[in-house]
């Protein structure tokens, strides 16, 4: 699980604690993932669904079906919280498509979060301001990581939540009658950077203005 998931579900949990309910969690991937739905259940959720669906990796519409068909069929709910988006390709896209499929309203990079009598109110986190929005529940909100500190399981919570009910849904079940997604990733490399390798000589003082000069030539520094 990716430290952006860790916060959504740190928050999900401290709402609970806060309004009462049930947190349930939801995943879209291969079985291996169960990993990250138990550690999940260890921080406070109370049970998880996980969803196994090959159509969906790298198509955010596919996935944010899939995760519609899976929440609306595991029964109701108040609130759907999202991270702000996934560790490896970083879209965010699934948050607000999940709302689109659900015709529910969406806040996005919500930095605060508070629930009222039917409504959720947010703080979120825009490039150059920090806007207070309010919508009626149920809503789909994805949160940023500057809104609370993930916390650490303790050995008896990880032991517990083997014992939490999990559920197995099976995404071509779910969402049929398409063979499979509308894009796919045909390519993922980090981006490749290369360095001088400049190595300066001398006392501080030689080295320093050498260093100096070769910024000023690069236009790194004004001259």
């Amino acid at each position: 699980m990716s430290a952006f998931d860790k916060n959504a579900v740190e928050e999900a949990v401290r709402l609970k604690a806060a309004h009462g309910g049930e947190v349930a969690v939801f995943t879209v991937g291969a079985p291996d993932a169960r990993k990250a739905v138990k550690e999940a259940l260890a921080m406070g959720a109370d049970r998880g669904v996980l969803i196994g669906d090959s159509k969906s990796a790298g198509d955010s519409l596919r996935t944010a079906e899939v995760l519609a068909a899976a929440v609306s069929k595991s029964g109701p709910y108040d609130l759907v919280l999202c991270s702000e988006g996934s560790s490896d390709t970083y879209t965010g896209l699934v948050p607000p498509m999940l709302a689109e499929v659900l015709k529910l309203p969406f806040i996005g990079y919500a930095r605060k979060v508070v629930l009222a009598e039917g409504k959720v109110v947010a703080e979120r986190s825009l490039e150059s301001t920090i806007e207070t929005v309010e919508c009626t529940t149920p809503a789909v909100v994805s949160v940023v990581s500057e809104i609370n500190e993930p916390r650490y399981p303790t050995l008896i919570q990880i032991m517990q939540a083997s014992k939490k009910p999990m559920e197995e849904y099976d995404g071509a079940q779910l969402v049929p009658g398409r063979d499979g997604g509308r894009t796919s990733v045909v390519h993922m490399a980090a981006l490749s950077s290369n360095r001088k390798k400049v190595v300066f000589t001398g006392s501080p003082e030689e080295t320093a203005r050498s260093l100096l000069e070769a910024l000023e030539k690069e236009g790194a520094i004004p001259k």
